[in-house]
């Protein structure tokens, strides 16, 4: 009994970094595909301008601004000290607040991307180890009730985002990054907001939602294949 017991932590272990994996993954794709920034960026209008023009750079500036800003990221020593030619002056790209903003950004980030290793990590041994312990319909059942817990939590926040996105931002902000209003950019001055105004975050969180909850059942159906194959589903 004990042992079985265990076992069962393991996989309810496993159902649970699979369900961060899903959410993780789905972060990391949509935050550094810069397939997904260009497009949204040559249908974003600001005060009726293309991004690119309202900043007063060029598109292929943007580009690379962009890229810029995204390899930031995921560089713990990198820095965002940067001069550019804006509307034909030379300048500092970011301000002093929102060099520290992406700080905190960078810190969330690399954390998230340890979670993601880790939590990868685990989901794919605790699917090994389920396969070789012939137990693949007990990790379907532990994963089936995390699914049912998770998809409960997704439905309310989608349900939020598309009611109020403006409100759900700011609560995330506010979680995140608690004590400080660093992250209250001005449209019309700071470039970093402009290369991601709030409709940009608005699409990438629906294309966050829409893809975990696409792995998360992906998951689901890999595990009953797997049970059935085993013929203990």
């Amino acid at each position: 009994m004990p042992k079985t017991n265990s076992r069962k932590k393991i996989y309810t272990l496993t159902a649970v970094a699979c369900i961060l994996f899903s959410l993780l993954f789905s972060i990391h794709f949509w935050c550094f595909n810069e397939s997904f920034y260009k497009s949204e960026h040559d249908k974003i209008r600001l005060y009726g301008k293309s991004i690119a023009d309202h900043i007063g750079i060029s598109d292929e500036q943007l580009k690379d601004l962009t890229s810029f800003t995204l390899d930031y990221l995921n560089d713990p020593k990198a820095s965002l000290d940067l001069q550019m030619e804006v509307k034909g002056q030379i300048r500092e790209v970011f301000t002093d607040d929102e060099k520290a903003h992406m700080v905190d950004v960078r810190r969330l980030n690399l954390i998230a991307n340890g979670l993601l290793i880790m939590s990868g990590i685990i989901t794919f041994v605790g699917i090994g180890y389920s396969l070789y312990r012939k137990e693949m319909h007990i990790l379907k059942s532990s994963y089936r009730k995390a699914l049912i817990s998770a998809m409960f939590v997704i439905t309310v926040l989608g349900i939020w985002i598309l009611i109020d996105f403006d409100s759900f931002w700011t609560m995330f902000h506010h979680v995140f990054f608690p004590g400080n209003d660093l992250w209250i950019l001005d449209l019309r001055k700071d470039i970093l907001i402009m290369i991601v105004p709030p409709e940009f975050f608005n699409h990438l969180v629906i294309r966050i939602t829409l893809s975990a909850v696409f792995f998360l059942f992906f998951f689901y159906c890999l595990f009953s294949l797997l049970s059935r194959k085993k013929g203990s589903a």
